[in-house]
């Protein structure tokens, strides 16, 4: 029986130790392992770069919706604004002082012996700031207005002041319904200033008038 000797059996044992080297395999699994995570490190810059991105458009978005949202409320308020003054306007004209009922109302007055020789009307506005009344838990703010204020003056003359018709005719104007209604009071109407003594009439020599004057103050107006 023939006898085989293998003269390369150390170095074979040897090689084969190497190759079931732990460290050797160590080492391919922590390579292995390192590039796994250069790998996830990758995907995560990546992820970031994306996010950046998306981040970047959002807020490009975000400044486009907010700069259109601060011209939609600028012209809200803008028209909130216009609105207001047209709603003033149109209580204004609707509510406004009207003269012509006035003149009418002046017209059935009429007294014997009485000429109105100047009729003058005065309207003025006065703005009023926002004040408080009281004070603490009884604290109110009433707010800024806008007062109407109109008055009403006569300048007449009575030809036969001995019938004191000049009283007459401030009476009448006191009585008369729609003067009641307006002025809210019976005695709307007030002399103003004193009767001037009798005055030669210079058409008629032979007669005397005296002139006298009658004021009247319409109800103030908030607006």
């Amino acid at each position: 029986m023939p006898i085989r000797i293998n003269l390369l059996a150390e170095e074979q044992a040897a090689e084969e130790l190497r190759r079931k080297d732990p460290v050797k395999r160590g080492i391919w699994i922590a390579g292995f392992l390192v590039s796994l995570v250069l790998l996830w490190l990758l995907k995560l810059q990546c992820d970031i770069w994306f996010d950046q991105k998306d981040l970047s458009r959002i807020n490009n978005q975000w400044a486009e919706i907010k700069a259109n949202y601060g011209a939609v409320t600028n012209n809200v308020i803008k028209t909130a604004d216009i609105d207001r003054k047209l709603a003033a306007l149109d209580q204004l004209s609707t509510n406004r002082f009207l003269w012509a009922p006035v003149l009418n109302a002046l017209q059935k007055c009429v007294v014997n012996n009485v000429e109105v020789t100047r009729l003058r009307g005065e309207q003025s506005y006065v703005n009023e700031a926002p004040h408080d009344i009281g004070s603490g838990s009884t604290k109110k703010t009433i707010p800024g207005a806008v007062v109407e204020k109109t008055s009403l003056y006569i300048d007449a003359k009575d030809s036969d002041a001995s019938q004191q018709n000049y009283t007459k005719f401030k009476e009448s104007l006191c009585n008369s319904d729609f003067f009641i209604r307006t002025l809210e009071r019976r005695d709307g109407f007030v002399f103003d200033g004193t009767l001037s003594p009798p005055t030669a009439d210079p058409s008629d020599p032979g007669r005397t008038f005296i002139t006298f004057a009658l004021a009247s103050h319409f109800p103030e107006v908030r607006r």
